[in-house]
């Protein structure tokens, strides 16, 4: 009995067609109680695999996995008789399978040249730059403590960060980048912290008439690109990440 939508997961997995789905299960049969057990193991063997993927810089478009996504075909992958978790238990580990970046790829990342914008037109630009070469990637989620504490952690060091770096003489851009990607480096929390306060300032900025509409949004790309290489890079140097895509200084 197939419960869920049809739709299509980021490794490939439909419901398809006559109650079996894309990797090959065959779901005639299914309790709901079987079905809701092989979802949950499903998109936990995919969040495992998509995890070792990050880990290899692929943040998207990930390979497309069929009937090899579960191993051995045989007796329906060891699915059916209302007895899924100890099937799924004994199923064989799946390997990433490996992607390596195309020419065109190589191309684009060996052409980039870190630039200074004002207008947001110029920073849309430099950021979906950033987005071709690194993917769209987003924090790992974080279970609630975790997710508190790498919060805590990230708001004095925007703190520090802001106060040591206002008076230097860097790029407007390299500043709102690197405050942004120190700060996310301590997982979602701290990324969605540097979000909050960003757009805080923003606001404050566009209020008070520090910044224009136009200015703070030049702004707002450079403060995601710093949360998008934060992200990505947890353990990097945000300096030398920023750098690869935004001039550190005039």
């Amino acid at each position: 009995m197939d419960i869920y939508p049809k739709n299509i997961s980021p490794l490939g997995y439909q419901t398809g067609v006559g109650g079996i789905d894309s990797y090959g299960v065959n779901h005639n049969g299914f309790t709901n109680q079987d079905e809701i057990a092989y979802q949950m193991a499903r998109s936990k063997r995919e969040q495992d695999l998509i995890k070792q993927y990050n880990a290899q810089g692929i943040t998207s478009n990930y390979p497309q996995y069929t009937t090899n996504f579960w191993g051995n075909p045989a007796n329906n992958y060891g699915f059916g008789n209302s007895n899924i978790e100890a099937n799924i238990a004994n199923l064989p580990q799946v390997t990433p399978i490996l992607q390596q970046p195309t020419v065109s790829q190589q191309q684009i990342q060996n052409s980039v040249q870190p630039q200074i914008w004002e207008t947001a037109a110029d920073g849309k630009k430099v950021y979906d730059n950033v987005v071709r070469n690194e993917g769209n990637y987003q924090p790992q989620e974080q279970n609630m403590l975790d997710y508190v504490i790498s919060a805590i952690k990230a708001v004095p060091d925007m703190l520090n960060n802001y106060v040591n770096l206002k008076d230097v003489k860097l790029a407007d851009k390299y500043k709102h980048a690197f405050i942004n990607c120190n700060a996310s480096q301590y997982g979602q929390g701290g990324a969605d912290v540097a979000e909050l306060a960003s757009n805080i300032r923003e606001t404050y900025d566009r209020t008070t008439g520090a910044n224009t509409l136009d200015s703070s949004m030049g702004d707002q790309y450079a403060n995601k690109i710093g949360q998008l290489l934060g992200s990505k890079y947890p353990n990097g140097d945000c300096s030398e990440l920023i750098q690869r895509y935004i001039k550190r200084k005039y």
